[in-house]
């Protein structure tokens, strides 16, 4: 579902239009969660505030990367330079419980990921730039995977605190764009696609799916697990986007496949 989203965006001409209006598809559905799951405490704003200027944050710096570069090979750097800062930070902060097991299964994911980062870097050095936005995009989803796992326990609902956060996040993300986008109104007019639709409604069932995995699973587990949806994006940009499937893919997958086994064995 997340690499799906993805693809949606990819492939739009304007990607300033595809994320507003992806982000705002699922507005209506965050606000009707807000509703079954009823208002946050007002102990929890700061937390809800800090997760959208966040999420914000990793909107633009994702639009931007997948103006500069390939989904089969910003995808991956921008979810696969998250988990380490997302395991660190976790273990420190969340879940000091962590099985050898799982340890050893993030780790495979996150080598794998940097590995395949570092062969990237070093085989476009003229696209430097490019793989730099998808670092920034990495931080930015560790940022708010840690804010959002600690946000949804503090709160106890997942609909609740996404629909809070969504609000402001949208609001946030529509006043940059104003701002700094030219001529943004007529190019969202000129650029809307229905297909935005369905990667908000999926956008908005995938990432309900992971609060509601945070209030039950240790962050780092389910953040890793999370970053293997490469495997689909590497496989949806070669069938529809017509990128090639090299070698370093190949072995990417691979390894991600072996650290998913380590993950989900008991």
């Amino acid at each position: 579902m997340h690499a799906f989203w993805n693809l949606i965006l990819k492939k739009a001409q304007d990607k300033a239009v595809a994320v507003m209006s992806i982000f705002f598809s699922s507005l209506p559905l965050a606000l009707v969660g807000l509703w079954v799951g009823g208002l946050p405490k007002v102990t929890a704003l700061p937390v809800i505030l800090l997760s959208a200027i966040l999420q914000t944050g990793y909107s633009i710096s994702l639009f931007k990367a997948y103006d500069r570069g390939q989904l089969s090979s910003v995808y991956p750097v921008a979810r696969g330079s998250a988990p380490v800062f997302i395991f660190i930070a976790s273990y420190i902060f969340l879940d000091p419980e962590i099985s050898v097991r799982t340890f050893v299964g993030i780790l495979i994911i996150c080598v794998g990921l940097i590995a395949y980062g570092l062969v990237q870097l070093w085989q476009n050095k003229e696209e430097s730039q490019q793989l730099a936005v998808a670092i920034i995009t990495g931080l930015f989803i560790a940022s708010y995977s840690i804010t959002d796992a600690y946000g949804v326990r503090l709160v106890g609902s997942a609909l609740s605190f996404f629909g809070a956060m969504a609000l402001f996040n949208r609001l946030f993300l529509f006043l940059y764009l104003i701002v700094f986008e030219r001529n943004f109104l007529p190019r969202l007019v000129r650029g809307y696609r229905h297909s935005f639709i369905l990667g908000g409604l999926i956008s908005f069932a995938c990432y309900l799916i992971i609060l509601e995995a945070y209030k039950h699973l240790p962050v780092a587990l389910v953040s890793s697990l999370r970053e293997t949806s490469i495997l689909f994006a590497i496989l949806l940009g070669a069938v529809f986007l017509r990128e090639k499937m090299t070698r370093d893919k190949t072995a990417l997958v691979l390894v991600l496949a072996l650290g998913i086994v380590f993950l989900y064995s008991p």
